[in-house]
Formats: structure tokens, sequence, C-alpha cells
């Protein structure tokens, strides 16, 4: 089975090399966020790859792009090509590892930082059949 490889300029944000080598810089990825949630993020520290390991007896999850700000609010950006069923149980999984290891042991669960999942979709994903033209961007 041979691979199939697009030219540089043949590529959009949907290329996970693209999109990794784009968020991988911080005022990228602040951007995107706050276009993206309508939101107002402050100074921003980004890793791509970010691998969450809470133990190698359960599974373990990469974040393709992870970004905390300031005030310790944490995001966790996927690009997603494929038309998934579980979209929903991909975000609480990822959701639920970046608060596991948040915390430290018999830390109060008050103190949980906020997080975002933003799953950026190249697909309609509830199946609306949304016609692009008809999105708007915040302002």
């Amino acid at each position: 089975m041979g691979t199939t490889s697009k030219r540089f300029q043949d590529l959009n944000l949907s290329n996970y090399f693209l999109f990794a080598a784009a968020a991988e810089d911080e005022g990228t990825s602040q951007l995107l966020l706050e276009t993206l949630l309508g939101i107002k993020i402050s100074g921003v520290k980004v890793s791509v790859e970010h691998p969450l390991l809470y133990s190698s007896d359960f599974r373990s999850v990469r974040l393709d792009v992870y970004v905390r700000d300031t005030v310790e609010v944490h995001y966790n950006m996927e690009m997603e090509n494929r038309g998934r069923t579980s979209l929903p149980q991909r975000s609480r999984c990822h959701q639920a590892e970046m608060d596991v290891v948040s915390l430290a042991p018999g830390e109060d669960l008050s103190k949980l930082k906020p997080v975002y999942v933003v799953l950026i979709c190249t697909f309609d994903p509830f199946g609306r059949a949304i016609n692009p033209e008809e999105l708007k961007i915040r302002d």
C-alpha cells in the first residue's frame, strides 16, 4: 500500500503537519482560539503532540495541540478529518484526561481549572447539512 503525498503549496490546515506547524506558533494558536471561542485569552504556551499519560495500565491520550494561558485555562485543539461517530466520547476522554493530570494527589476538585476541547472538523459532525456560506465568523 503506497502513500500519497501532496506538494507543500497544495496543503491546507486540514493537513495535520501544517495544522501542527501553524498552531505551534503561540500567536496563531491564541488568535485561532479567540476567534473560535469568541473570548479573549492572555498569553499562551503551546505544546504540539502533547502526551497525557496517567498510568501505563490505562489508555493514554495524545493531544494534537495543547494550550495553557496565563490564568491556567487549558485548551485542546484537534483537527478532525474523518467522520467519527465517537466525537462526543473522544471529547469527553480528552477533557477527563486533562482534568486528571492537572490535579495533584489529594488536591480538592474545586481546584480544577477550566478546560476547552475544540474539535475543528472538515465535515458536518451533526449531520445537519449546513451550508458553509451560511456560517458567520463572530466579531
